[in-house]
């Protein structure tokens, strides 16, 4: 567990409990269901004295500002404020002070009225269908085109993207496969020296179109590793600064 702050969800597992939380009730799953489930995939951290008291901070203040107050973690985390368990991690008497005050504006709030349900977004997920391997073309906003070769795919929570090797073409239309035999990785610039990204999935149609499947396979020069993250609607942008792509 990490830890960069005494702020509730300045913490690693605060801030996951409450993005879980958050994406189960968008889910259509009930509090309590939610919470069950929690409890299960995060067990160890519950088992453990230093970690169970956050999280029931965390799930307690979190289903209460979607008013969906669960009763029993609102008792396990007023306990926690009353018998100062969190507060045995602080080491340092001034961390301790601000952790302190901290937790009584959390248990103010768990012992006012908790406002009516709110919407809780459903989480995008991605599902990139690319093969390892396969080409892809993108138009850039000049209207040039560039290629990339997909290396890989990145799993977690937020689904399944792409990782991808830039290669060393351009041109005023999406690339045929004679034009690709011999063409080598387009290196990083400004002293970087990745050579590969993910490629968050596109959400706008505007964005998706920009990107064609060329139907070329051909072998990956490198294994998926240390990559940047582009997303849109940036990808233009940090394909210039990377890469130097116009």
């Amino acid at each position: 567990m990490g830890s960069w702050g005494t702020a509730l969800y300045s913490d690693d597992l605060a801030s996951d409990l409450r993005g879980d939380f958050r994406d189960m009730i968008g889910e259509g799953l009930a509090a309590e269901a939610a919470l069950d489930r929690l409890m299960q995939e995060y067990a160890a951290s519950f088992a453990d004295a230093d970690e169970a008291p956050v999280c029931w901070l965390a799930i307690a203040e979190t289903a209460w500002k979607l008013g969906r107050p669960i009763a029993r973690a609102t008792g396990e985390a007023l306990s926690v404020v009353e018998s100062g368990a969190d507060l045995l991690r602080w080491s340092d008497p001034r961390d301790r002070r601000k952790r302190a005050a901290v937790l009584e504006e959390v248990a103010e709030t768990l012992r006012s009225p908790a406002p009516p349900p709110k919407r809780a977004p459903r989480r995008f997920r991605a599902n990139n269908p690319w093969a390892v391997g396969e080409i892809i073309a993108y138009r850039l906003g000049s209207g040039n085109w560039t290629a990339f070769r997909v290396i890989g795919h990145h799993v977690d929570k937020g689904g399944r993207s792409a990782v991808c090797e830039p290669l060393a073409w351009t041109g005023s239309e999406p690339p045929r496969e004679t034009q690709l035999r011999s063409v080598g990785l387009r290196p990083s610039v400004g002293g970087w020296k990745v050579t590969q990204f993910l490629l968050g999935e596109p959400r706008r149609r505007i964005d998706a179109d920009r990107l064609v499947r060329t139907g070329i396979l051909s072998n990956p020069l490198q294994a998926a590793g240390r990559y940047f993250v582009f997303v849109f609607p940036h990808v233009d942008r940090e394909l210039r600064e990377m890469f130097g792509l116009e």
